[in-house]
């Protein structure tokens, strides 16, 4: 769009605006006559919003936003003179502040009389004073929760008064850190970590809630290793690519309680053991190089099947018609005009598929039992292909061919259009069978930390 058409779009929006405007001003009026004030000010309201400089709606919102104002105003003089809830004088005249302030936004002030808010500030006093009895009378029988909402109201009100903001945080991680202790002695740790957790990331400093957090990953932390892979393919760069990924997408679980072991100690260990690439490493020697690594467990793996397979550029041609222009004269009147005609044309359509397939099979093996505490095995295959037509001649003009002849349809043209201009790229195999890679990993890691968070509560 050119700036001219930019200029004209914003001037038809803003008309729109003002339109609309005026005529929300112009009901407010009506509704202001009937003796509907209330009515009145949300239109006058609305109008304003939509145009600020509609003057009739800000002096339409003058009047009866005042007269509204002073029925919420109203409503507080007589919740305060009853004394049965200071709780409800208090919310009734914020009611009534927060409506002079949106509606003083739109530069429209109403006024709140003096001895209003003069009254406010005394019943917020006392109504401080209940509020703060209340909350430290919840506390003292540990009633946390209720107390936290209580101190919380206070906050609301006065975000300083006293020491209500430290009460209220202490009313809010109390309960988890107590909570967070008691899992930790009961052997739930990943439970405790989630409490403590919370304590530290709100209060760092709060009691000794970061040593019980540290504490809950030095007892309940598992340390894996992902041993090499095995393959029964001479792809052994897949094995490879396997492992390498295994480990990285298990450290990026940022999962406390899983602890991956380092690469270059595991391959030092193997060297040594010798069971290195081209060892084979199964459920018992596993369990060998978990001792030597310290490690609970180890993550092995068993490439069963792994295939890219390139597919061959299929080329079909294809009848249709290209569309053009004859000049004629009519011989009754001699006078000149168009008509289309088509001629039978030939275009190509080309169609080619790549695929790669993986199986893999991967255990997590206990160092300490040899169990197999998992065994899981992952098959894909991914696909991508193109399918697009070429035509040398005038693409806009070409038609599909039915029976013979020029297919008319819509949707016949459209299709082929859509062909005309379909991408002529095919995802490389190499690239289909990383993409599987990466998956069988990524579900490798979610499968063992689902493992372990359901032995470790």
């Amino acid at each position: 769009m050119n700036r001219t058409g930019a200029l004209l779009l914003i001037a038809l929006l803003s008309l729109a605006s003002c339109t609309g405007s005026k005529s929300l001003a112009k009901k407010g009026a009506k509704l202001d006559a009937a003796g509907m004030y209330a009515e009145a000010a949300a239109l006058y309201e609305q109008s304003a919003q939509r145009n600020q400089k509609n003057v009739e709606a800000k002096i339409g919102l003058k009047k009866t936003g005042q007269q509204l104002l002073n029925d919420k105003l109203s409503a507080f003089f007589k919740a305060a003179a009853m004394g049965s809830s200071k709780g409800e004088a208090v919310e009734a005249y914020l009611e009534s502040k927060g409506y002079q302030e949106r509606i003083g936004r739109l530069g429209v002030v109403l006024d709140i009389p003096d001895h209003y808010k003069a009254d406010f500030e005394r019943l917020k006093s006392e109504y401080l004073i209940e509020l703060y009895n209340e909350g430290q009378a919840l506390m003292a029988k540990e009633e946390y929760k209720a107390a936290e909402v209580v101190f919380a109201r206070i906050a609301r009100l006065e975000p300083n008064y006293k020491d209500a903001s430290s009460l209220q945080s202490i009313a809010f991680l109390e309960p988890l850190y107590r909570n967070g202790k008691a899992d930790l002695l009961a052997g739930a740790y990943r439970k405790a970590y989630g409490s403590l957790d919370q304590v530290v990331k709100r209060d760092a400093s709060y009691k000794d809630a970061a040593a019980l957090r540290q504490e809950c990953v030095s007892k309940g932390q598992y340390s894996i290793a992902v041993l090499p892979f095995s393959t029964t393919s001479k792809r052994q760069d897949v094995a490879m690519r396997l492992q390498g990924h295994a480990i990285t997408a298990l450290t990026e679980l940022n999962d406390p309680f899983i602890k991956v072991v380092d690469r270059e100690n595991l391959e030092r260990i193997l060297q040594e053991q010798r069971l290195g690439l081209s060892g084979v490493i199964d459920e018992r020697t596993a369990v060998q190089v978990g001792n030597l690594m310290g490690a609970k467990a180890v993550l092995i793996g068993t490439v069963a099947d792994y295939r890219e397979e390139a597919g061959m550029v299929k080329k079909s041609t294809k009848n249709g018609y290209e569309a053009y222009r004859v000049e004629l004269v009519n011989k009754e009147t001699g006078q000149k005009y168009w008509e289309t005609r088509y001629k039978p044309v030939q275009y190509a359509e080309y169609f080619q598929e790549n695929k790669a397939t993986i199986s893999v099979n991967y255990r997590l093996v206990s160092q300490e039992t040899g169990e197999v505490l998992m065994s899981k095995t992952f098959d894909q295959e991914a696909k991508d292909h193109m399918y697009y037509a070429n035509y040398d001649g005038n693409r806009d003009a070409l038609f599909p061919a039915l029976n013979g002849t020029v297919d008319p349809a819509d949707a016949a043209r459209r299709n082929l259009r859509t062909l005309l201009a379909a991408p002529r790229d095919v995802k490389p195999t190499a690239t289909l069978g990383g993409d599987l890679v990466k998956q069988a990993t990524s579900q490798m890691a979610s499968g063992v930390q689902q493992e372990l968070s359901s032995r470790l509560p």
